[in-house]
């Protein structure tokens, strides 16, 4: 049967307190993940490579759920990017680093159940203030009954309410320090719970975590205008950027392993330092607790510059707080690094959002409303607002995409027969292809369809030439590791254009198709042209899975496409790696930071220093060597894989190639040929998890300004519980989407939905001691829902 990638984008909002809900959220998404890697991996390698592993209630009722899917395909489920601010950053670092290292995230619940709570995240007040305090304590009590009575009828939290109102004044009420020290701690301890050497990230593939946070005292960013030349403005959004590739069996190239936890505890004190309740973040505060706990920072110094732009010298100038100031609702970055991840297999993708306070649903009300005050108003406007920008810009974003695959995919499908015709008479007929025979149809396939372009082929290696210019300013600014040098890469940009103007110009073909200078700098430079060449490969084999014929094959003749698949993706990545500067050695970063040196200086007339560069990195590119490669693989490689009709469909598309990218490049202007797959879009919150769904039901945590949980153990108990309940829900719903209405008869999934949600409760049950009525409460509940599984809870 065949396998399909449910692929999954996650985006956690800020919430205060909510990041408890959250959290309970994220719990589930990973038990969904892990018991979909546990399922494939022991159907691939067999009961004697699982190494005794063993999965949780939970993850046994999901992995029941996708077995009866199997019969209609094998669902694999990958989460391959996540992004969050606030709390939802802190969220999204920890799920990040459970999935790339296939960590449980136990230690991070204790922490949000034991630890956040308002005594002991506040300083508390001493000395004589405090005593002067205590004095108002009848005015505070009085307060909190006449205005918060009503909504509060907690001891506890009204208890814990006067406590903070007696804290200091005027100073942020919480300790970084201490939420520093939690963090380490619940790292640390998902290594010495976890598996070690495993990783839910399929082979090949890449997991991107983004999390922003606010530079206070921001970055002078300049920007070329006609007149005057430039201006200068302040930058304060930061977007950290931390990934990790499974690269090969048993390696994953990682930015969440162990040595990688101070960045990431770091990223998350500065994402969640909330305005007024927590300082801010500093790196100097991070090294007194890594210090007073013995703990070394490896990578401190990379993390600073690459992530940060700082300097021993500009370190101290620089603070940070709460990231959703500058960016709550973190679509962007996702909705581009989505558009670029690969997939071994047939691909479903969903970008879900998290939203534990999504905004209710209110008739249209004309009556006037008072003018807010001032304190609402400074209120609204540093906190409330920014917090709530809209999505709609973001999803519109995305829904062009939409447009464009589809688009894309009429295009191509358009241009096939005329593509197929031009290039059949240049395979032999009556014997086998060598790499050899080819490579050569490939040249020669890719001069037709110049020459048959006429004038538009001006346009089109503009564009190419244009794009690979801005790759090679992007990566020489960054091989000279010069701080500050991405305000030159403009004018680096300028000297790589002009000289590929001046070898156009200097042409004798009027056109440049053929000129031998041209043609050797995209040979030997233009790693995004083979990268789009072999994701227009895989569509085609993406599209061997849909036809009627496959439908008949056994499930060897689906396995041998994803091999195929992988083999492929191996190259993107192989070519991918060009673009890193990891990549280079000495001497061309010395080359690289003697041109920055240049620009810095001003002097720009040094051509010869880029014409240098470029021979450096077209040698050690080696771009002609993995076209061979290239040539080997789809010659006799994909030949092993496919019967002779879908082997000789492939390599017309691998030879035909330049055909198409004419076509769609100059409108693209983009590696967009990967899986031409739409991205839908869900949500998770209270209000769309309709099976367990009550009136009146709130999270706790959304009261006092969303700090609420914080006041109370048994509220956090409650959002968390019901984050994974919701996130649960949702989840059932988006796995049975992928094959869509009616994958199962609907008894089969209520006694799924039934069986996950009592195996929730069974794995909670003994650790949240604090709500024991509401458990009991929910279990009737799903009872009442579902009578006719109630008896499963025994099979738990």
């Amino acid at each position: 049967m065949k396998e399909i990638e449910l692929r999954l984008a996650l985006v956690f909002y800020g919430g205060v307190s909510l990041a408890i809900y959250m959290h309970g959220v994220s719990r589930d998404v990973l038990n969904l993940v892990r018991a979909s890697s546990f399922r494939l991996d022991r159907k691939t390698n067999g009961a004697a490579e699982e190494g005794g592993q063993q999965l949780s209630p939970v993850q046994n009722a999901f992995k029941d759920l996708l077995d009866l899917l199997s019969p209609v395909a094998d669902i694999r489920v990958v989460v391959d990017a996540i992004a969050g601010a606030s709390a939802g950053g802190v969220n999204g670092i920890m799920l990040a680093r459970a999935i790339a290292h296939d960590l449980p995230l136990d230690s991070h619940s204790h922490m949000w159940l034991e630890n956040a709570d308002v005594t002991r995240l506040s300083r508390p007040q001493a000395g004589l203030s405090r005593y002067l305090k205590m004095s108002i304590s009848p005015v505070l009590d009085r307060l909190i009954s006449s205005r918060l009575n009503k909504r509060i009828e907690s001891s506890e939290t009204r208890e814990k309410l006067r406590h903070f109102m007696q804290a200091r004044w005027f100073t942020p009420p919480f300790s970084g320090e201490r939420f520093i020290g939690w963090m380490l701690d619940a790292c640390q301890k998902m290594e010495v719970e976890g598996r070690q050497g495993r990783t839910l990230i399929p082979r090949g593939q890449t997991l991107d975590l983004f999390v922003t946070i606010t530079d206070y005292n921001g970055v002078k960013r300049r920007i070329h205008l006609d007149d005057p030349a430039f201006v200068e403005e302040w930058d304060h959004r930061r977007i950290l950027n931390f990934n990790a590739v499974h690269r090969t069996p048993g390696y994953v190239d990682s930015q969440f392993a162990s040595d990688n936890i101070p960045e990431l505890v770091f990223a998350a004190r500065a994402t969640s330092s909330f305005p007024g309740a927590f300082p801010p973040a500093t790196v100097a505060e991070m090294e007194r607790v890594l210090a007073r706990n013995k703990q070394a920072w490896p990578y401190r110094d990379a993390f600073l510059s690459r992530a940060l732009g700082l300097t021993p010298e500009t370190l101290g100038h620089h603070c940070f707080v709460d990231g959703s100031v500058v960016m709550n609702k973190p679509f962007a970055p996702v909705i581009s690094v989505i558009q670029e991840q690969p997939a071994a297999r047939e691909v479903a993708r969903r970008l879900i959002y998290v939203d534990p306070t999504p905004v209710e649903d209110t008739e249209a009300d004309n009556a006037v409303t008072d003018v807010p005050g001032f304190f609402r108003v400074m209120l609204a406007s540093l906190a409330h607002i920014p917090r709530n920008e809209p999505i709609g810009d973001d999803l519109r974003e995305l829904e062009q995409n939409n447009r464009r695959s589809r688009w894309l995919a009429r295009l191509i499908d358009a241009a096939g027969p005329m593509v197929e015709e031009a290039v059949s008479g240049l395979l032999p007929k009556r014997k086998p292809v060598t790499p050899e025979i080819l490579s050569k149809c490939r040249k020669d396939a890719t001069v037709a369809a110049f020459e048959q372009a006429g004038y538009a082929f001006l346009n089109y290696q503009s564009l190419k030439l244009h794009a690979l210019a801005e790759r090679l300013a992007e990566l020489t600014v960054r091989l000279s590791g010069i701080t500050g040098a991405q305000q030159h890469e403009e004018a680096i940009l300028e000297q790589f254009s002009r000289h590929f103007s001046k070898l156009t110009a200097d042409s004798k073909d009027q056109l440049g198709r053929t000129d031998a200078q041209v043609v050797a700098v995209l040979r030997g430079l233009d790693v995004d042209y083979r990268i789009r060449r072999l994701r227009f490969a895989i569509r085609k084999l993406n599209g061997f899975y849909r036809t009627e014929k496959a439908r008949e094959l056994p499930q060897p003749w689906a396995e041998a496409l994803d091999r195929l698949k992988g083999v492929l993706y191996e190259q993107i990545d192989h070519l991918g790696w060009r673009w890193n500067e990891r990549f280079y050695g000495g001497g061309v970063r010395q080359q690289a930071k003697a041109i920055v040196k240049d620009m810095e200086a001003g002097r720009t007339g040094a051509r010869g220093r880029f014409v240098s560069l470029l021979d450096d990195f077209a040698q050690m590119m080696g771009l002609a060597d993995l076209d061979r490669l290239q040539d080997e693989l789809f010659a006799s490689t994909a030949r092993e894989h496919l019967d002779n009709e879908r082997h000789a469909t492939l390599m017309q598309s691998y030879i035909g190639f330049g055909f198409y990218d004419l076509i769609t490049f100059p409108v693209l202007q983009r590696n967009d040929f990967s899986e031409v797959t739409e991205i839908l879009i869900d949500r998770i919150s209270p209000r769309d998890a309709f099976s367990l769904y009550t009136e009146g039901f709130d999270l706790k945590g959304k009261s006092l300004n969303s700090f609420g949980a914080f006041f109370n153990r048994a509220w956090r108990e409650h959002d968390y519980l019901w984050g994974r309940l919701n996130a649960a829900d949702r989840l059932v719903s988006i796995v049975l989407s992928t094959k869509g209405e009616g994958a199962l008869p609907q008894a089969q999934v209520n006694q799924a939905r039934a069986r996950i949600f009592l195996a929730i409760l069974e794995e909670e049950r003994d650790h949240l001691s604090e709500i024991p009525e509401e458990i009991e409460r929910i279990d009737r509940l799903i009872r009442s829902i579902y009578p006719d599984f109630a008896h499963i809870a025994a099979d738990i």
